[in-house]
């Protein structure tokens, strides 16, 4: 089985390798056709959207088995083959069909059927979609609307669009989300994303987690989704009945990435202007492409600079959470908690948990093994569990579709963040000096240890429900194991630890304090009790703050160098809302919030 997909995939990738020739100039030809028509630019010149000539078209041919496919691409090499085209029909216990679902050309078709294969179109809706939003589009430049308004769910986003709302979220919510930008596509346009977290201007020991979307240019759902959350993140933060949305913002650190391919986005093409998918382009662990492409060297070097613990992709063409392995049969060592992790997501969407696939998941390897994914070399390279979530059968559905797509999606979207802190998670610091450490967290039996982040210390480890045991190590410190330690999938189980130095050390050679400012505990609090914790490096004249959101200091005092341990609260009796703590230094500060409820 596995001789004859390999044999079928390499005469796909020669079929892939004149494809590029051709795309490469339609996307050429895309950008004349934009001048011609007078299609809005950007500061570049480039457009900001085109008009798609189309050449292919959606069948469907029944199939009995996997290898009655990999024959049929043996005999016919699809050229836009891709998994989200496969469906497995059960008609009973031991009785299946299969369904594949691609989109051919007409020399592929007759191909397909001087072959013998029985073949029936389909309604094109994926055209119909992008059709409509092109007509959009056009009518927004011929009267000179070149903006649609930010929170409009019946409309689809250009990605000049896109990036002037991530930008109006920073400036409406300064305190809360920050837009940035992480590299340029192969055509030069920026890649721009946008981070929510409660102190959005400083990093914390709290799980960063990654929200992407359309690596796959033509496949947009995901981007309208991940602007929503933005919104629903940023407009409901500490508001009474969005008690999930204020737990979120205060302990996690949200990046959103909504459009990966904005060259592919633009052209309503799979690939980027090279011609390349990216979702087959990454290196390792399996890759077959031998050149890195841009989008994917700058996503590449922005997931290395943080410590992302879960993140997804989002696809569309299908209605499925896919977790790795792609490239392998082989199960991921994390194969429970990952299985756990993808269906927080799926769970919440019925669409998706009541589809074609059994609760709406699936491992990638069994729907069809593909190299050179984005979720694989996460898992593999980085600490960082990606799992592909495929959030809709059509790729361009109606714009009217989309309020309801959000309404399947949102609570998925939220459970899935919230999931970055299930298993293990705690801090690793110096018994000698209370500062964090980098340092590996191994746990017995499983073969994917994760790191702490030096600047804080903290790790998050997804582990099923169970018993474990956990290895600690740092450089230059003494391992030290924890045997028995419980957890629920749910339920987070906090473990922190102090290792041990090597040698007895003094505090002349003790690493110097940094300026910190820990989280208040508990968050949210009941009646007065605050502690906070937080470090002063120097002696030079400090002060401790609590304000409430509007500026108002509810209480000052003046602190001195060293590591402390307060009570903010003091037994005073707080309203319930949301108040600030404040610790400046010179021109070092630090912010950050806590929720007192009733």
């Amino acid at each position: 089985m596995m001789i004859k997909r390999a044999n079928a995939k390499r005469s796909s990738r020669f079929a892939c390798l004149a494809l590029a020739v051709v795309l490469a100039t339609m996307v050429h030809a895309a950008v004349v056709r934009a001048a011609e028509q007078q299609i809005p630019t950007d500061a570049r010149g480039l457009p900001q959207w085109t008009i798609k000539e189309w050449t292919d078209f959606p069948i469907t041919v029944e199939l009995g088995s996997r290898d009655e496919l990999e024959a049929l691409l043996r005999a016919v090499p699809i050229a836009s083959f891709d998994r989200d085209q496969v469906r497995v029909i059960r008609d009973g216990p031991l009785s299946s069909r299969l369904l594949f679902r691609p989109r051919v050309t007409e020399a592929e078709e007759a191909a397909l059927l001087e072959h013998g294969y029985r073949t029936a179109r389909l309604p094109d809706l994926d055209r119909q979609g992008r059709e409509a939003a092109e007509r959009t589009w056009a009518g927004q430049s011929a009267t000179g609307n070149e903006a649609l308004a930010r929170g409009d769910k019946a409309v689809w986003h250009t990605y000049a669009e896109i990036v002037t709302i991530l930008a109006q979220i920073g400036t409406d919510h300064p305190m809360l989300a920050r837009t940035f930008t992480w590299g340029a596509t192969v055509q030069g346009r920026e890649l721009r994303g946008l981070v929510i977290s409660a102190d959005v201007s400083n990093t914390t020991a709290e799980p960063e987690v990654r929200l992407s979307s359309t690596i796959h240019g033509n496949e947009p759902v995901g981007a309208e989704m991940l602007l929503y959350l933005a919104d629903y993140l940023t407009d409901h933060y500490g508001q009474v009945g969005y008690e999930d949305v204020t737990y979120l913002v205060d302990h996690y650190e949200i990046h959103l990435l909504p459009m990966y391919n904005p060259d592919g986005n633009v052209a309503d093409s799979r690939y980027n202007a090279n011609g390349v998918d990216l979702n087959r382009n990454f290196l390792e662990p399996a890759g077959t492409q031998p050149v890195l492409q841009l989008e994917n060297a700058h996503f590449e070097a922005h997931a290395r600079a943080h410590h992302f613990v879960v993140s997804i992709n989002g696809h569309g063409g299908a209605t499925v959470a896919n977790y790795p392995w792609d490239h392998t049969y082989t199960r991921a060592p994390d194969d429970a908690a990952v299985q756990k992790l993808s269906l927080e997501y799926s769970t919440y969407n019925l669409p998706m948990y009541n589809g074609d696939f059994p609760q709406g998941i699936t491992n990638g390897a069994d729907w069809y093994v593909i190299t050179g994914s984005l979720q694989d070399w996460s898992y593999d390279q980085t600490d960082c569990i990606d799992v592909t979530v495929e959030l809709q059968d059509t790729s361009w559905p109606p714009a009217s579709q989309l309020d309801g797509l959000w309404n399947d999606n949102r609570e998925s979207l939220m459970h899935y963040v919230k999931a970055a802190r299930y298993g293990i998670n705690g801090v690793v610091t110096s018994a000698a000096t209370g500062l964090p450490l980098a340092a590996i967290v191994a746990v017995a039996g499983n073969a994917k240890p994760v790191h702490t982040d030096p600047a804080h210390g903290d790790y998050y480890k997804l582990l099923n429900t169970g018993t474990y045991e956990l290895t600690f190590a740092a450089t230059g410190c003494v391992s030290q194991t924890v045997s028995g330690v419980a957890t629920t999938w749910g339920t987070p189980t906090v473990l922190n630890v102090a290792l041990l130095p090597d040698a007895p050390t003094g505090v002349p050679g003790a690493a110097p304090l940094a300026f910190t400012l820990d989280p208040v505990r508990p968050n949210p609090a009941r009646g007065g009790a605050l502690t906070v914790r937080f470090t002063l490096p120097t002696t030079a004249p400090a002060r401790l703050e609590l304000l409430d959101v509007s500026g108002r200091r509810i209480t000052s005092q003046d602190v001195g160098a060293g590591q402390h341990t307060l009570d903010l609260g003091r037994g005073r009796q707080l309203a319930p809302g949301l108040y600030l703590v404040r610790l400046t230094q010179g021109a070092n500060t630090r912010t950050t919030r806590v929720a007192v409820l009733q």
